[in-house]
């Protein structure tokens, strides 16, 4: 019987989720209808040698972001070195985003997996709930770096435009902001004790009340005590970002296309913000893709160059995915 219950409640979701992805392919291909692909085969062709250097970038992103996450762990008792721990996030990112689960999917595994290195489950999940906050703030301020330079790349953009470009922003500055402030404030303990006071906290959940207030108590001893530490890993965090942005100069100088350094930070930043709207499809599936199309377009770069960004980039993704997922089935 809870079998059947489960499969009943997950049912709808997996519906919306199908039909957001039906959505977004169908969208997809009314885009890439018209390209010229005759001339993204030629551009394909004369740059395949240097392909292999596509990888590069996002794996020094992945050393940047897991050194981030080993400053947040290097005051916890049992903390794995720096290479196991690069291990379990490359592992644990290819889960999330192959994961319905809006990228968090892969958060247990790692938690697990310190867990079994030696960390306490508290502070184990407080290190990937704080490393997560820290990837929220930095990139809010990857896109508001990104705006920054829009009218430097696109003289022509109407003021009206900018101005909502930076009101979506602020706002996502705002959540982020409420983010932080909440982890400071005993979150698990105020929601277990608000659901008593409705009648609605799960006996589950009552049961691990001790649980839930230790992991209070490290997220407050961390932003209390080692906040030194938490700028310098938002920093490493804002480091990978702006190589984020070399791998997009990559891509297009790879194209036969070469573009400045402003221009392909704002089409990463921007295409992070419409990759995030396709949070509930597997690696945003369709989304991404046509996100990267209309960005192309609205920078007069072409639909053609930006079927080639497409599927360069998801190029990238399929390899460091794959040996994401390699790396957890040897874990487990």
């Amino acid at each position: 019987m809870p079998a059947e219950t489960s499969k009943t409640g997950a049912s709808p979701m997996r519906r919306l989720t199908l039909l957001l992805l039906a959505v977004a392919s169908l969208v997809l291909f009314l885009m890439v209808r018209n390209i010229d692909w005759d001339a993204l085969v030629r551009s394909f062709w004369q740059g395949s040698r240097y392909w292999p250097l596509l990888l590069i970038p996002y794996g020094a992103v992945t050393l940047l972001w897991t050194l981030s996450w080993h400053l947040i762990l290097s005051c916890r008792e049992g903390a794995p070195p720096f290479g196991r721990l690069y291990l379990f996030r490359l592992a644990g990112e290819s889960l999330n985003q192959l994961t319905p689960t809006a990228s968090l999917g892969g958060e247990p595994f790692k938690a697990q997996r310190l867990n079994a290195a030696g960390v306490s489950w508290p502070e184990a999940t407080a290190s990937l709930v704080i490393h997560k906050a820290l990837m929220v703030v930095s990139l809010v301020f990857y896109i508001l770096i990104s705006f920054a330079l829009i009218p430097q790349v696109l003289p022509g953009l109407p003021p009206r435009l900018t101005l909502l470009s930076y009101l979506g922003t602020l706002i996502l500055a705002g959540g982020a902001g409420a983010f932080l402030l909440v982890q400071r404030r005993h979150p698990c303990s105020s929601l277990i004790a608000f659901l008593d006071r409705i009648g609605l906290c799960p006996a589950l959940l009552r049961a691990r009340s001790a649980e839930c207030a230790a992991l209070d108590q490290a997220l407050d001893q961390f932003y209390r005590r080692q906040a030194g530490l938490g700028l310098l890993a938002l920093a490493c965090y804002l480091a990978g970002w702006a190589l984020h942005a070399v791998e997009v100069w990559v891509i297009f100088w790879l194209l036969g296309h070469p573009i400045g350094l402003p221009l392909a930070l704002c089409l990463d930043a921007l295409s992070q913000l419409v990759a995030g709207l396709g949070f509930m499809i597997p690696i945003s599936l369709g989304v991404q893709d046509g996100g990267n199309i209309l960005l192309s377009l609205g920078f007069n770069l072409g639909a053609t160059l930006g079927t080639g960004f497409t599927i360069l980039r998801r190029f990238r993704e399929a390899f460091w995915l794959l040996l994401g997922l390699v790396v957890a089935a040897r874990e487990k």
